[in-house]
């Protein structure tokens, strides 16, 4: 064997060597980042639903700024988007964020509450079908906004 054909094996063997610890690597990464894109998705999803409400809330507290076809763009897309929080909760590695260990320790309650924030949501949204004024989605409003708040009393540090 010459020189140059054994040079040649050790460098092709060093060459595979280093594509599987890239392969290793690269699947460590998309696992971590599995999870990193879990709760990056889930905290945008809480800052969108954040802005919805904030909006919302204006428009109750200012009467005179309501308007109907914003807000009920507003709660339908909460309404349409709240059973798509919940499955950023399951699991082991859904864990971190400012969720607290109690949204696992004490799944049926949390449950519960998603439920409850869930109905919550869709009540506003068939409500604000029909509004022409705040006063027509007030109450219900104020009830979606505690079930949200009472969440995260409870599961948010």
């Amino acid at each position: 064997m010459s020189k140059y054909t054994l040079s040649a094996l050790v460098l092709a063997t060093l060459f595979a060597g280093s594509l599987g610890l890239t392969a290793c690597s690269s699947n460590a990464e998309k696992t971590a980042n599995a999870t990193n894109s879990q709760l990056d998705d889930r905290a945008k999803l809480m800052r969108d639903w954040r802005q919805a409400n904030e909006s919302m809330k204006t428009m109750i507290e200012n009467p005179a700024s309501f308007d109907a076809a914003a807000f009920k763009e507003r709660a339908d897309f909460i309404a349409k988007t709240a059973d798509t929080m919940w499955p950023y909760f399951e699991g082991e590695v859904s864990k971190g964020g400012d969720a607290k260990d109690t949204v696992w320790t004490d799944a049926a309650g949390f449950k519960a509450k998603a439920d409850e924030f869930t109905a919550a949501a869709a009540a506003l949204s068939a409500a604000a079908a029909n509004a022409t004024s705040a006063a027509d989605v007030e109450q219900l409003y104020k009830q979606m906004a505690s079930s949200c708040g009472s969440c995260h009393k409870e599961y948010k540090n």
